[in-house]
This record gives C-alpha cells, sequence and structure tokens, in this order.
C-alpha cells in the first residue's frame, strides 16, 4: 500500500509539473497578442483569464502540492524504520555455541 501511495505521489508530483511548465509555455505565447492589460490584476491574471487558464493552472500547482505531501509522508514513514533497523544492529549480538 505505501508503495502505491509513494507512485502516486511521484505521478501526481511529475503531471502537476508538467502541465505548469506547459500553462507558462501557453501563457508566453499569448503574451505578445494581448491587447491590453490593468494593474491590479497583473499581467499573469489576465492572461490566465483570456486564455481560460484558471483551471489547469491551480490543478497544476494541486497536483504538485498533493504529490509533494505523499512524498513527504512516505519519506518520514521510512525514516522511522530506518531508525528502528540501525538499533537492531547496534543491539549487542548472541554468539553462536559450536560444538
Amino acid at each position: 500500500m505505501r508503495k502505491k501511495l509513494r507512485n502516486l505521489g511521484y505521478v501526481l508530483f511529475m503531471s502537476g509539473t508538467v502541465l505548469f511548465g506547459i500553462m507558462h509555455l501557453a501563457i508566453s505565447l499569448y503574451i505578445p497578442s494581448l491587447q491590453s492589460w490593468g494593474d491590479p490584476p497583473g499581467l499573469l491574471a489576465s492572461v490566465l483569464s483570456e486564455i481560460a487558464g484558471w483551471v489547469p493552472y491551480t490543478l497544476s500547482i494541486a497536483f504538485m502540492i498533493i504529490g509533494a505531501f505523499l512524498i513527504a509522508i512516505d519519506l518520514s514513514n521510512n525514516s522511522g524504520l530506518w531508525q528502528n533497523q540501525s538499533e537492531l544492529d547496534t543491539a549487542p549480538k548472541k554468539k553462536a555455541k559450536i560444538d
């Protein structure tokens, strides 16, 4: 189950990163043809409104945040396992009896 969540975290983070990059490419390609933009919302908000890109832009950020959260949870769970394993390695070992 942990492996599935970790892989889901990797997939969400990478898909969010790719979608974020594609949205920034679309924004940069649309900026030269933008007629006017207001100072309060800014250039990015004006372009996102013009190309109807708010949903994919916020979705990409949400994917990256959820994916990073799942990866961080998996890393924190695995670090506890490593600590328990290192404690077992440092415990005194019994010598085997040789007859």
